[in-house]
């Protein structure tokens, strides 16, 4: 984004607090003209000590993914990992006052983590929130856009119109428990930061909603079909450059010869945070299993870690590699199967380089982002429980090897985000220059937005018509049944 914007001809100073040692943006901003302040807190050389964490536990647990424990225990690990940065940041006055002499129009914030926000409105300038996945329901309805109940799946539902009863209950319980989970974790951040600040703070919807807009990486093309206002701006895809992405240059020699060596190519990659190597080991015999099955497919496995002794249990169509040219490997043809974990930077890869998917999400937005490419017809959302199942994953990636549904499904896929109407760039570029000139917009949010959760859904006008409709049915009911009666009486009489 820093980047786009720096393009386009704007002064951009990126500052990044760390709250862990991983310095994972390094090298990722091209523009020259762009300041990069980095804040180190004092405990950093601590934080070097500690081992990156990659999240194992995420690999095989049902607790991660329940969402009575994520909505109590998530917020407070999360917000535990911000505090310490923080609250340090907040009280830096050198920092701080480095950073308002700079006199910034504007504030671009992520939403995840709220400090910046605080920070924007102790120096009284205005600010811009994002979201670098596709959506955060939290942050989304404080910009009009309704419920998505029912408009994109959930975790173990289907989609209308095969959606069922347990169906749509599954996914009122699960948006409950994560609107809790979401408003917990900015509210325990709101506590700490009113803390460190020293004075009471504006509650951190009621500061938040005071944006012209709200910037999402959702792409509307690739996306679930979701009712939203003008207020939410849909970025997703600005991180993709089609003419680089069709000259990626050579491949590094060592891949040539193992492109060529069979037919067909199967790259396998599950992001930075979750590790292949700590794999359980059942998932990594389904996988092996699947391996020797497929003697005619080559595998290239993003493997983290050298391990000789896992290396000999491998059958000879497989290459192991610590990191990979992911970009490169999907713009080759004989590349014909990406399996990725699903994070919303490989899902935007693959789905720009019209590559058919196998989606094994781990955790996060990761399901949602496999659900969103499937309905494309070009991938399959895939369960990672059934990773130890060596059997329906060989049928399911020579499925997708063998059957040319899937390439022509992905190719008409890349044609659509080649030509969508508005480039993603410079969506992002005039909206971000309108709510510069407007900061204090705000009628793109609905009106009803401001009442009660009653008069937003007319609870009550449906409550009346029900009782009204009620007692209606009550007397007619009441008059039908002394009808008869007289009819028999009045018979009766005439007799």
């Amino acid at each position: 984004m820093a980047d786009v914007i720096a393009d386009h001809g704007h002064n951009v100073t990126l500052f990044q607090p760390f709250h862990n040692a991983m310095k994972n943006t390094e090298g990722l901003v091209k523009n020259k003209n762009i300041e990069i302040i980095n804040y180190y807190p004092d405990h950093f050389e601590e934080l070097e000590t500690l081992e990156t964490q990659t999240f194992p536990m995420f690999w095989d647990s049902h607790l991660m993914n329940n969402p009575i424990l994520q909505a109590f225990m998530m917020p407070r690990a999360l917000a535990g990992e911000f505090e310490r940065t923080a609250v340090q940041l907040l009280k830096d006055q050198k920092t701080l006052t480095n950073l308002k002499n700079k006199n910034f129009d504007v504030m671009i914030v992520e939403t995840f983590e709220i400090t910046g926000f605080y920070i924007a409105d102790l120096f009284g300038i205005p600010f811009i929130p994002i979201m670098s996945a596709a959506r955060f329901p939290c942050f989304n309805d404080l910009f009009g856009q309704p419920s998505g109940l029912g408009y994109y799946p959930f975790i173990d539902s289907k989609l209308a119109p095969k959606a069922g009863f347990f169906d749509r209950l599954n996914d009122v319980y699960r948006t409950f428990f994560m609107n809790i989970m979401m408003d917990r974790m900015a509210q325990l951040q709101n506590n700490f930061i009113e803390k460190a600040i020293g004075r009471p703070v504006p509650y951190w919807k009621d500061l938040i909603k005071q944006s012209p807009i709200y910037i999402t990486n959702s792409n509307p093309y690739l996306d679930f079909a979701v009712p939203t206002t003008a207020a939410i701006v849909h970025v997703g895809g600005i991180t993709m450059d089609l003419k680089k992405m069709k000259h990626v240059g050579k491949l590094p020699g060592e891949y040539e010869p193992i492109l060529s060596e069979r037919d067909s190519t199967v790259l396998i990659s599950f992001g930075s945070v979750i590790r292949s190597f700590q794999m359980p080991d059942n998932f990594k015999n389904g996988l092996i299993e699947m391996f020797e099955s497929l003697p005619n497919v080559t595998f290239i496995w993003k493997y983290e870690k050298e391990d000789v002794e896992f290396q000999k249990r491998l059958p000879e169509n497989v290459n192991l590699k610590k990191w990979v040219p992911q970009p490169a490997l999907l713009s080759d043809k004989r590349v014909k199967v990406f399996v990725t974990h699903g994070g919303l930077g490989s899902t935007m890869e693959v789905a720009y380089s019209g590559k058919p998917a196998l989606m094994v999400p781990i955790f996060g937005d990761q399901p949602q982002n496999a659900y969103m490419l499937e309905r494309h017809g070009g991938a399959i959302a895939y369960d990672k429980f059934d990773l130890k199942n060596g059997e329906k994953l060989s049928k399911t990636i020579k499925e997708m090897v063998t059957n040319p549904k899937y390439e022509e499904n992905s190719k008409a896929l890349l044609r659509i985000l080649s030509n969508q109407p508005i480039d993603p760039k410079l969506n992002l570029m005039k909206h971000l220059e309108f709510a510069m000139e407007f900061p204090n917009l705000r009628s793109q949010v609905p009106a009803i937005n401001h009442v009660g959760i009653i008069a937003h859904y007319y609870l009550d006008v449906i409550a009346f018509l029900v009782l009204v409709t009620s007692i209606l049915l009550y007397f007619v009911f009441r008059i039908l049944r002394k009808l008869p009666i007289r009819i028999v009486s009045k018979k009766a009489k005439a007799e």
